[in-house]
């Protein structure tokens, strides 16, 4: 009986090739733990940026469609070279304007509320926010590329009264620092007086 109870004590262990391939899987495993994580953590960060994108866009061009739906007048102008970057809106009401437009320069889209008691000039559109970098010299979170204004309807962008439905295709190309772009299109509708 001792015999066996010295043969089972001697098994209770591990030995050392038990032990190093115990530790080489909890390796692997752990390994493969991190690089999921590591590649969860990238992928929500450039799904994070392109929402960005997104969403600012989409946001900008709704503004830009209420404007225009409620203006009884729209001139299209080119601006700094760049034939329909500006888009002026007019009101029957003197006290009503705004404008919007592209500055190359930039990257960015500005706008003016010129309605009485407000005159609002060059206020940002796009990019929205001024997010405060660590490193100055950072790329901002977004940059315009393009946008422009394009008359839909037969009367041209000569005359300062579109009389009937006016049709405004507004386009609008944005990009990130990873170099992710995103092309965003509205037509806005309205009924002048």
């Amino acid at each position: 009986m001792s015999l066996i109870r010295k043969k089972m004590a001697s098994q209770v262990g591990l030995t050392m090739v038990e032990l190093a391939v115990a530790m080489t899987i909890a390796g692997i495993v752990m390994t493969g733990m991190l690089i999921a994580y590591t590649d969860g953590i990238q992928q929500w960060r450039s799904t994070s940026d392109k929402m960005a994108l997104y969403n600012e866009g989409s946001a900008a061009l709704e503004k830009m469609c209420r404007w225009i739906r409620i203006s009884n007048f729209v001139k299209i102008k080119p601006m700094s070279g760049r034939p329909n970057s500006k888009l002026e809106l007019g009101y029957n009401d003197p006290s009503w304007g705004a404008a919007f437009y592209f500055i190359e320069q930039n990257n960015e889209v500005k706008w003016n509320d010129q309605t009485e008691g407000r005159n609002k000039f060059n206020m940002n559109l796009l990019p929205a926010l001024r997010i405060r970098q660590e490193d100055p010299n950072a790329a901002p979170y977004l940059s315009v590329k393009s946008l422009t204004f394009t008359s839909l309807d037969d009367i041209g962008q000569g005359s300062p009264q579109l009389i009937g439905y006016s049709l405004i295709k507004i386009e609008l190309i944005l990009e990130n620092p990873e170099g992710d772009t995103l092309y965003l299109s509205s037509v806005a509708s309205k009924r002048n007086r």
